[in-house]
């Protein structure tokens, strides 16, 4: 499994959203989208701009939360986010934002503050699966192993874990997991790379036959472990 840099990543992408828009004046062809989750710990709601334009609402975005996507013009401008200000906690300059392309911002870590970009994958699925990949942004905890099952499957851990050894800061290539009678109720078990008792993470989503998705292993003071999971769906 091939693993890139999130410095790699975050120049790659921003956003996640919905479809349609206007398109910088030409008929039919949509402008970028973009969307942030923030996961910057001891923030409880970021304020975060693309170029002039505000993502969430006027109360910012939540932390372990993100924010619907926003329509805005392509080219290149800056991601900022802050809680004060919109630009006083990180930035990610210069990014290319793209006609016809979506984005998810992801605002992380405390020493230093960091902005990755993830572009997302709009596809569907191959069919009778799901399609995970894995975001490590969990600054201080180190690399992870992630095990993704069917939650009715019972406590036993497949022979490997479907994301092996991802460091921090690193995003994974996607993953098919089976889903092939329907919806997928997806446990999820986030281990510190090696482990396999004590899961730093515990948790269950149901994702749809089809769907793409991202889980985010960020910092959370509000869990035991410190370390919690967001899963952002991408074919929306």
């Amino acid at each position: 499994m091939r693993f890139h840099s999130l410095w790699l990543v975050a120049a790659a992408s921003f956003v996640l959203a919905g479809c349609g828009g206007s398109g910088n004046g030409l008929i039919n062809v949509p402008n970028p989208r973009g969307r942030f989750a923030n996961v910057f710990p001891g923030v409880s709601s970021a304020k975060v701009k693309v170029g002039d334009d505000i993502i969430g609402d006027s109360s910012g975005i939540g932390f372990g939360t993100v924010s619907e996507y926003i329509v805005t013009d392509n080219g290149n401008k800056d991601l900022t986010a802050g809680d004060s200000t919109f630009d006083n906690l990180a930035t990610l300059p210069g990014e290319l934002y793209e006609t016809e392309k979506r984005y998810t911002g992801i605002g992380y870590g405390s020493s230093p503050r960091t902005i990755l970009l993830l572009q997302d994958n709009k596809d569907q699925a191959s069919s009778g699966t799901v399609s995970l990949r894995l975001a490590n942004v969990a600054q201080s905890k180190g690399a992870l192993d992630v095990y993704v099952t069917d939650s009715t499957a019972g406590d036993t851990l497949p022979g490997s874990p479907a994301f092996p050894n991802v460091g921090v800061g690193v995003v994974s290539d996607f993953s098919s997991v089976p889903a092939a009678s329907g919806p997928l109720s997806a446990r999820i078990r986030v281990f510190a790379q090696g482990q396999v008792v004590n899961p730093l993470v515990d948790k269950t989503v149901v994702l749809d036959s089809r769907e793409r998705a991202a889980i985010l292993v960020y910092e959370d003071s509000g869990e035991t472990s410190g370390v919690n999971a967001l899963v952002v769906k991408e074919n929306l």
